[in-house]
């Protein structure tokens, strides 16, 4: 009876102490870190010289760093986005400082107008991961208006642009013709420019500064990051490039455009810009009329001033569809919205008093092109 009492109480000692006893913690087995590989980036792109003369045999650097290796490609675009070069690397580029030279020249060989051009490049690496430099998707393509002074004495016109851009400047009369076009679309660098013009209008014959309600009137378009500047190439123009040299180009791939808030200040373009001729032209006035002793022909009653297109803009300048605006001592006479060439204005001189008038005559296009004309004559009634 006392061992069995022994024993009982020696089961219920070992219960307590079990029931006592700390339990044992599970433990969370945690999945090893992802670890994720580089992001692929192409980065620190520049290109050097900014303006070079293809012409004389010089050539540009674009330089660029990537992430990881890859094969790259750089490919070059006109101010249409019309793609006219591509620069193949032979080897896998690294991630080490990577250059390509650019001699100004297109697929033909042939070398480019003086204009602006710019630059995209796309890099792959072995396991198919795209990387991508494209300027276009966070600049270029804001409207702004610079300001413009003019000093009569050293013959300048400057302005200040806080961008690499495309510039137009003209001059003209407040609510009346416009008289010169001094810079048109030309690409200017960040920073002062001049430009020089003799304050005389398109046809040489009208002192424009001397003019009552005389302004210039200043725009431009901001390039992309990185645009390209060539010069020296006076054998054909970007537009006779355009249209009688290079073939047809494949576009620039689109992607989307990244509006930061300082682009947004400025007004936007939809797209490339497109690039369109002059509308030049003539004045023609009948060929027996007599002259002053100045040379300034002589007009009485009803005369026939005949207005005739450049037979290089004619065609494309008439599919554009564009009006004829004349103006007697800079006010509005009268205008034709259908404009054709040649077109016969007829000028009845006997609305005007005798004595020296100028005549001016604008050709407006729908895409925004005007042209000028002006001549001076004397009205005998």
């Amino acid at each position: 009876m006392k061992r069995l009492k022994i024993k009982i109480l020696s089961i219920i000692t070992l219960l307590l102490l079990v029931g006592c006893a700390p339990k044992p913690k599970r433990v969370k087995i945690m999945p090893p870190p992802e670890v994720k590989p580089p992001s692929f980036e192409v980065t620190g792109v520049s290109a050097e010289p900014r303006l070079f003369n293809p012409t004389d045999g010089e050539t540009i650097t674009i330089s660029y760093r990537l992430s990881r290796p890859a094969k790259a490609i750089i490919k070059i675009f006109d101010p249409e986005m019309c793609l006219i070069k591509n620069l193949l690397p032979e080897d896998i580029e690294t991630t080490e400082l990577n250059k390509v030279a650019w001699d100004g020249r297109d697929f033909e060989g042939k070398v480019v107008p003086d204009e602006a051009y710019f630059f995209t490049i796309e890099a792959m690496d072995h396991q198919g991961n795209i990387a991508f430099y494209d300027p276009t998707t966070f600049s270029g393509g804001e409207y702004f208006s610079p300001n413009v002074i003019f000093d009569p004495i050293s013959k300048k016109v400057t302005y200040e642009l806080p961008k690499d851009a495309w510039v137009r400047i003209r001059a003209g009369i407040s609510e009346g013709p416009l008289l010169k076009t001094i810079v048109n679309w030309a690409p200017r660098f960040a920073g002062k420019n001049e430009e020089s013009w003799d304050g005389k209008d398109e046809s040489g014959n009208i002192d424009v500064l001397s003019q009552k309600g005389y302004r210039l009137m200043a725009e431009a378009i901001t390039l992309p990051e990185n645009s390209i500047l060539t010069y020296g190439n006076s054998d054909y123009n970007y537009y006779e490039y355009k249209t009688e040299i290079a073939p047809e180009r494949p576009k620039k791939r689109e992607r989307p455009l990244f509006k930061s808030e300082k682009i947004l200040m400025g007004s936007q373009l939809e797209g490339p810009r497109e690039v369109f001729p002059r509308p030049k032209f003539r004045i023609q006035l009948p060929e027996d009329l007599e002259k002053t002793k100045d040379g300034l022909p002589i007009l009485r009653g009803k005369t026939a001033l005949k207005i005739v297109l450049d037979e290089e803009v004619k065609k494309i300048i008439t599919e554009q569809r564009y009006e004829i605006i004349f103006f007697v001592d800079f006010k509005f006479i009268s205008e034709e919205e259908g404009g054709y060439s040649p077109y016969t204005w007829l000028w009845d001189t006997r609305g005007v008093s005798n004595g020296k008038h100028i005549v001016t005559v604008n050709v407006a296009t729908l895409t925004g092109e005007v042209e000028s004309a002006s001549l001076k004559v004397m009205v005998q009634n």
